[in-house]
């Protein structure tokens, strides 16, 4: 029998935001396209690079059909959503990890929070409840991207990384148990996302691996707002 999870399928939870704004985490579903379609387009530029390597002006119907068709175990993602006056469901950020097809222990973690819900504690929310929905799958370690071109962040990862980055491609990876019992641990992921709800790091995730596009330069002034806080 397989053991009771938090986080399946039907799993909702309501909670107050730092500006005492409500919203509701659940798991992304393929119903949900349109949803994350919205939330995209209220990104600025500079999120979108950040997200994507690439100055992306929508998703494609490809990608978003890759971004919302989660299997609860080797690709999982948590949505935030809150109401519209009228009602309507409004995208508010995603956590997603997927699972290393090699290294099944590993997974490969991305967050997105839209430009105008960063700073209200969504960020950190949405990380500690995927890291819950990791260890409850077996995944024992969270491996992060930062843009190799962000240097600040990239001094500020390596001073905080319990283990050496690696360079892959444009990016700096590295890993994070998620079982360190150490406070250091826990620390160094509720640092990093403190830092990517402030739209301060990159964390770029699996998506960038999967895309067909070529680089493109960043927004103007995009090193020159890439500065640890």
């Amino acid at each position: 029998m397989q053991p009771y999870r938090r986080f399946h399928p039907q799993y909702r939870e309501r909670l107050a935001l730092a500006d005492g704004s409500w919203a509701e985490l659940r798991m992304v579903r393929p119903e949900d396209a349109a949803l994350l379609r919205d939330g995209f387009e209220r990104l600025s530029p500079r999120s979108r690079f950040q997200r994507f390597m690439s100055a992306k002006p929508r998703l494609s119907q490809d990608e978003l059909r890759y971004l919302t068709s989660v299997d609860g175990e080797r690709h999982v993602a948590l949505g935030a959503v809150t109401w519209s006056p009228s009602g309507r469901e409004v995208g508010l950020g995603v956590a997603r990890f997927f699972r290393l097809a090699e290294a099944p222990e590993t997974a490969e973690v991305a967050i997105t929070v839209v430009d105008d819900a960063q700073g209200k504690g969504l960020g950190r929310v949405l990380l500690e409840r995927l890291v819950e929905a990791a260890r409850e799958r077996g995944v024992e370690c969270f491996e992060f991207r930062v843009l190799a071109g962000n240097l600040p962040m990239c001094r500020l990862v390596q001073r905080l990384a319990p283990c050496e980055p690696v360079l892959d491609d444009d990016a700096l990876c590295f890993r994070v148990p998620l079982a360190t019992p150490a406070r250091v641990g826990n620390e160094l992921l509720r640092t990093l996302l403190a830092l990517a709800a402030q739209g301060a790091l990159t964390l770029i995730g699996p998506t960038c691996r999967w895309r067909m596009r070529p680089h493109a330069p960043p927004p103007a002034g995009y090193e020159e707002s890439a500065h640890a806080p």
